[in-house]
């Protein structure tokens, strides 16, 4: 297996702590980004199914994700799997595959990581909320916006994450100019954002997009996250409750 100590990232990550705190932040049915280190790279997404610490990752592939013929033990392979919430770190280890179960599903068996890296999403930390809101979402092929429902499930002065009720596909939605029109709001400060999405993905929640506001908000998300003490707690049972696609 390759040096574990390689950086798995452009810039230089974090090493996690202790090696094992990072299982504090997964939970059975996430999704991980598998990349295969074989003579053609080759990344699938797939299913936690469990974990041995020290022993084992446990993971499900859809059947149509790799060949059979290309899953060999010994086989190398970059495992990463994304933190969004106040934390916002992408999560990254080498491992490799220790063997190949292909029915009743096809699941794999890859080394438990010797050590983990992380490195930010973002240069500020965001306050995790559980605020309802909606999008006025101008997409290119329509002649008019499109109102999307959802939440915003996390916010700083300069974006939030609104985890979208419809679902649309990321590709689109990407970049797409949008407003956001909260439910609420202190008195005095908008209710009504402009802003772009930067960024859309599919996990085990749903569809989600971070947006980029256009002007920073540091007056309005100081009195959003002292108005909504247990927003955090609100927005984790929210999100764990949700049943996956």
């Amino acid at each position: 297996m390759s040096d574990s100590s390689q950086l798995l990232f452009e810039e230089s990550p974090t090493i996690s702590g202790n090696n094992n705190d990072w299982l504090g932040f997964i939970k059975i049915g996430q999704r991980f980004d598998l990349e295969f280190l074989s003579q053609r790279k080759i990344r699938c997404v797939c299913e936690l199914l469990g974990y041995r610490p020290g022993k084992y990752v446990l993971f499900r592939l859809e059947d149509d994700a790799i060949p059979d013929t290309l899953l060999i033990a010994g086989l190398p392979l970059v495992c990463r799997f994304l933190i969004e919430d106040a934390l916002g770190e992408c999560f990254a280890f080498r491992s490799e595959l220790l063997h190949l179960i292909r029915f009743p599903d096809k699941v794999i068996l890859i080394s438990f990581p010797q050590s983990v890296q992380r490195r930010a999403l973002r240069n500020e930390k965001r306050s995790s909320i559980y605020l309802d809101a909606s999008l006025q979402l101008y997409l290119v092929k329509a002649s008019k916006p499109v109102i999307v429902p959802g939440q915003i499930i996390d916010i700083s002065k300069n974006g939030c994450r609104f985890l979208f009720s419809t679902l649309f596909k990321p590709e689109q939605i990407r970049l797409a100019a949008v407003l956001v029109q909260l439910s609420e709001a202190p008195e005095g400060l908008p209710k009504i954002l402009s802003g772009t999405i930067r960024n859309a993905r599919i996990d085990e929640y749903g569809l989600t997009a971070g947006i980029q506001f256009e002007t920073p908000q540091l007056q309005l998300v100081t009195q959003l996250a002292e108005q909504n003490p247990a927003a955090t707690g609100i927005a984790l049972q929210y999100r764990l409750s949700k049943p996956a696609d």
